[in-house]
């Protein structure tokens, strides 16, 4: 990474610009981002989804959303949404076809 890049990546850690983005944008993976701000002497940063946030996402995928339409709904990660649902007692569905009870319900649109 170049000397400028690797700035430009420190200004935006500073500013607050989520690790993904910044991931995303210098094409590396988030834990370069964070490994890099680490040896820049900045602080780790509090976790980047709030409690609530989390609390959301495991209760979404609870009623009955998937692990993508959760995420997509927050804007976050589906592994995000896996960790919240674990991190709140509840069990991840098994791949493949949804319980009869949820058949035909699109938790994706309100009604």
């Amino acid at each position: 990474m170049s000397a400028s890049n690797r700035e430009e990546l420190l200004t935006g850690y500073t500013q607050g610009v989520p690790v993904q983005k910044l991931a995303t944008r210098f094409n590396i993976h988030r834990a370069t981002v964070r490994e890099i701000a680490r040896r820049a002497g900045h602080p780790s940063r509090t976790p980047e989804q709030t409690e609530h946030l989390r609390a959301e996402a495991a209760r979404l995928y609870l009623e009955g959303f998937t692990l993508s339409q959760a995420a997509h709904q927050l804007g976050i990660s589906d592994e995000a949404v896996r960790s919240a649902v674990v991190a709140h007692g509840g069990m991840i569905r098994p791949k493949g076809r949804r319980p009869t009870n949820l058949r035909g319900r699109n938790p994706g649109r309100s009604t």
